[in-house]
């Protein structure tokens, strides 16, 4: 049973701790006048021309990768296209399957 009291010390010094920051905190609650607020304002037509441009940005991304990745597909059917051609002419240059 040791441990029981030693976890009912330890839970008691824990509570003493809790009680005395909760005193504290209502000690400077009235007390405080210090208080500080970061505002960011802007006008509604300045917020909508930012989410549009957002949007449009985004937008534009999309379709160049997209370009860019039909582009690549192109790339290696042409690439498989004259490979397959060279292995007509040359069918010794194929590499054999291996099981």
């Amino acid at each position: 049973m040791e441990s029981n009291s030693e976890f009912d010390r330890e839970y008691d010094l824990l509570k003493e701790q809790l009680d005395r920051a909760d005193e504290l905190r209502k000690s400077f609650q009235g007390t405080n006048s210090n208080s500080s607020n970061i505002n960011v304002n802007m006008s509604g037509s300045h917020g909508v021309w930012l989410c549009v441009t957002c949007c449009l940005l985004t937008l534009l991304a999309c379709f160049f990768i997209a370009r860019d990745v039909d582009q690549i597909k192109q790339s290696d059917r042409d690439q498989g296209n004259q490979l397959n051609a060279i292995y007509m002419m040359a069918p010794h240059l194929k590499p054999e399957k291996k099981p």
